[in-house]
């Protein structure tokens, strides 16, 4: 048989058996190698040489801050501040949830941890309020998906590792996006404020709650400039950057809000290494895995059939946002961006699309596939805000977020200056 048939065909049964993405990735490279005659050790060299990167250091930094930021009080001024500015909206406490997801998203950059924290604190919040559950869980599931959108953003960080290009500029890739995705999604929000408006409750506007709130936030506000205006600004990397936030945000918690002690640091600390070893496994597991692609020519073979089956721009982003929907709805953002930039960068020349347009908006289209059944993590995280089933959070309410995001993505596919902006003008 085939040995490209075996590996593949190893990846898929460990996949549909639930073994773990970075486990499946291993062992199918491992199959290979056996029958390949290849020295075992190959795979320890790989996974060596994929974890000694700079870069990466930047992804147990940002989960550690966004573990503090999340227990530390600042998502909660962040929903109080802008609910005090959107409250007398219809529908205004849902846009609150949009525009703290992206601000949080500015600091964690983590989708389940934007979830988590902007979730908790709101869902109760809009239940009170007369929104109903489904509603409400429905939107925290794609306003968290910002968390990977609006850099910092861990994928981001993996996509400029494995493509060898700027972190930086995927990072001011998705800035414009990030923020025309969170205004977006948000106009259903005002929809259905108007159509439930004698159902839940609606604010008035208060200049002195507005204030009272905003000096309360303020710290958390200034987060995001430091990071990205430091990034930006050439003062640290983004490495440097994620170091920065953590110390920034165990000043702010501890001294400012008052809301960290020892015993929650330590929960932080613990579940922040816990989910740095499951992102570095995954990492070092797909570079083993891209070896393996790369020495029987799979990378080559796939991007010359997609060149001769789209035969134009238009074709490719039909094709690639379609694969990309079916990878987002069964496997996590990190892996799919490992095994599937390498495979399509080699492509993109062909078509004019730089790699900085094309990064953001495949991590947008897996961002979506994280508010998809059967896998999508930010399901899960929401569903467990109320301790219900991911059908209550999967409804009519999702669907209409989730095609206005499409619609924005297609429009990101149709003028990718709008990614491509502000990383040309810092250059």
């Amino acid at each position: 048989m085939n040995v490209n048939i075996i590996l593949f065909s190893t990846f898929v049964i460990l996949l549909i058996l639930g073994i773990p993405v970075a486990a499946c990735l291993t062992f199918s490279s491992f199959i290979y190698l056996l029958l390949a005659k290849i020295p075992v050790m190959v795979i320890a060299q790989k996974f060596f040489t994929a974890a000694d990167s700079y870069s990466l250091m930047a992804i147990p930094f940002f989960i550690i801050a966004g573990g503090i930021l999340e227990k530390g009080g600042v998502a909660k001024r962040l929903v109080d501040m802008f609910n005090a500015i959107l409250g007398w909206i219809p529908g205004g406490l849902a846009i609150a949830a949009f525009i703290a997801s992206a601000f949080f998203g500015a600091i964690s950059g983590s989708s389940a941890a934007t979830v988590a924290a902007i979730g908790s604190i709101i869902v109760p919040i809009m239940i009170k309020e007369g929104y109903t559950e489904s509603f409400a869980l429905a939107t925290v599931a794609a306003a968290g998906f910002l968390g990977i959108i609006i850099p910092p953003s861990i994928p981001m960080v993996i996509y400029g590792m494995a493509l060898g290009i700027s972190v930086t500029d995927v990072f001011l890739g998705g800035i414009i996006p990030g923020i025309i995705l969170a205004f977006g999604m948000a106009i259903y929000s005002v929809v259905y404020g108007f159509k439930h408006k004698d159902e839940i409750v609606i604010h008035e506007f208060s200049l002195h709650n507005l204030w009272d709130t905003f000096r309360s936030a303020m710290w958390a506000l200034l987060m995001p400039v430091i990071i990205l205006g430091g990034i930006y600004g050439g003062i640290f990397t983004p490495t440097e950057s994620a170091a920065v936030s953590i110390l920034y945000g165990l000043l702010v918690s501890k001294f400012v809000y008052h809301e960290l002690n020892l015993h929650t640091l330590r929960d932080i600390l613990k579940g922040s290494v816990k989910t740095s070893c499951q992102i570095m496994f995954i990492v070092c597991s797909a570079t083993a895995f891209a070896y393996v692609l790369t020495r029987e020519n799979v990378t080559a073979n796939l991007a010359k059939s997609i060149i001769s089956i789209a035969s134009s721009k238009l074709i490719f982003w039909l094709l690639v946002t379609i694969l990309l929907l079916i990878v987002g709805c069964i496997m996590d953002t990190v892996p799919a961006v490992m095994i599937l930039a390498p495979l399509f960068a080699s492509c993109l020349g062909n078509y004019g699309i730089s790699n900085v347009a094309f990064g953001v908006i495949m991590i947008i289209n897996l961002g979506i596939g994280l508010c998809t059944p059967p896998v999508g993590l930010n399901l899960y995280v929401a569903a467990g805000l109320r301790k219900v089933g991911i059908e209550t959070v999967v409804n009519r309410h999702l669907l209409k977020y989730l095609g206005l995001a499409m619609l924005m993505l297609i429009t990101f596919m149709a003028f990718p200056q709008i990614i491509t902006f502000l990383p040309s003008t810092a250059a």
